[in-house]
């Protein structure tokens, strides 16, 4: 049989409450990372929606003045 330690007990693990705090601080600072995260990303959205509704535009453009121009008979 194996001998059991006195000092055996310390090694025994975490216990459930340290378990789920330590899930509690990850959940919250990953909620922080990820706000911070999102109003990084925000600008550069707004840009890349700019950007895409100006090539938009001038799509429409230059469909618009071809058409013009198709009806005058060029």
């Amino acid at each position: 049989m194996r001998r059991i330690d006195k000092h055996s007990k310390n090694l025994r693990g975490f216990t459930l409450v340290e378990v789920l705090l330590v899930i509690g601080i990850i959940i919250i600072l990953a909620g922080a990372v990820a706000l911070g995260v999102n109003d990084t990303l925000d600008p550069a959205r707004r840009a890349q929606s700019n950007i895409s509704a100006k090539a938009v535009a001038a799509s429409q453009s230059i469909a618009g003045s071809e058409l013009h121009l198709k009806n005058l008979g060029f």
